[in-house]
């Protein structure tokens, strides 16, 4: 799972976003740890890109064995961790400078453990930023939201709050609105 922000408009942030879509589709077959993609993704975002523009992003992969979300972050929107037994959400939050800035940074990886019924939701700027006239959405506001609709599969959860957020702001999106969910499905029992 990647989910990237790029601080620039225009044809100029089309064309970067091309690039990372081209740079991560050239990459090995064996998936790369999330730092050491960050850190290869940061590599040509910074050679490739005006000094005024940098992009945030956050970069997961999930070992089904192991039953482990592995990730890491270049200075995007925390994300959150859902935990069902505790019916819980906790930041999944990922240290790191956003890609484009400095040519040798250096990305951390890390891990959560998801149990079933447990999902890890990532999300751009724009949904965190959701505002009508008078406020912005809280982040808490954000989770009780989510929570609302656990008991549904991730699309529908994203769904859901896709068309609540979307009447809540007056039917106008200000800003982009990505939402993605990882949810460990329950093992059936045989």
């Amino acid at each position: 799972m990647a989910i990237a922000d790029i601080i620039g408009k225009g044809i100029p942030a089309a064309l970067c976003m091309s690039m990372i879509k081209y740079a991560m589709d050239s990459m090995p077959n064996e998936l790369l740890p999330p730092s050491e993609l960050l850190e290869t993704l940061n590599r040509t975002i910074e050679q490739n890109i005006a000094s005024h523009m940098f992009v945030t992003m956050m970069y997961a992969s999930y070992s089904h064995d192991e039953h482990v979300l592995y990730y890491g972050g270049a200075g995007h929107e925390p994300g959150f961790y859902y935990n069902k037994r505790a019916d819980h959400f906790s930041e999944l939050y990922a240290k790191g400078v956003a890609l484009g800035i400095s040519r040798d940074a250096k990305y951390r990886q890390y891990e959560q453990y998801l149990d079933e019924g447990d999902f890890v939701v990532l999300l751009s700027d724009g949904v965190t930023e959701s505002r009508t006239e008078e406020r912005f959405l809280e982040r808490e506001e954000l989770t009780d939201l989510i929570r609302k609709y656990a008991h549904l599969s991730a699309q529908e959860i994203v769904d859901n709050v896709y068309r609540d957020l979307e009447r809540w702001q007056g039917l106008e999106l200000r800003d982009d609105f990505t939402l993605l969910i990882l949810r460990r499905t329950f093992t059936k029992s045989t």
